[in-house]
């Protein structure tokens, strides 16, 4: 089931970054690099946010989210974390579907991914994402911008 999360309270900041901090640390693995920015987040950071969160839960379990931000004519996802024990179960593809079909209403998304992360990239590109442009971040990691436009 996918809903919404409340990540404003305190038991839900703490869920989703309970899953995220190892969820990066896979993606850290498969780029060489540990320097992503979301490693260091807290859970009064995730509070602050002013991403809107979207939740994959199987039994009442969080297993899965995306957030993203609306940004004019475009919604940017800033997050898609899957828990590393549900890897290759489709999680992903659910909350990537649910988000196209029910959260960006038919405007341009766009995502910035590790370009060693070969996983995501293809998840995008299947998603009919192209990629626009490389680029390295302030803390050296070379990302990919891809985009997927309507109308």
């Amino acid at each position: 089931m996918i809903e919404r999360l409340h990540h404003k309270e305190e038991a839900t900041a703490a869920e989703i970054l309970a899953l995220q901090i190892p969820a990066y640390q896979v993606e850290a693995s498969l780029i060489g690099d540990d320097g992503i920015p979301h490693l260091q987040d807290t859970i009064d950071m995730i509070k602050e946010s002013n991403e809107i969160f979207i939740g994959c839960l199987t039994e009442g379990e969080l297993c899965g989210f995306l957030s993203y931000k609306d940004e004019e004519d475009t919604a940017f996802i800033h997050r898609l974390v899957v828990h590393p024990g549900q890897f290759h179960e489709g999680t992903a593809s659910k909350l990537l579907t649910y988000f196209l079909q029910e959260e960006s209403a038919g405007r341009n998304v766009k995502v910035t991914t590790g370009a060693k992360n070969e996983p995501a990239r293809n998840l995008f590109k299947k998603f009919g994402f192209e990629e626009l442009d490389m680029f390295s971040a302030r803390s050296g990691i070379n990302l990919v911008l891809l985009e997927k436009k309507y109308g």
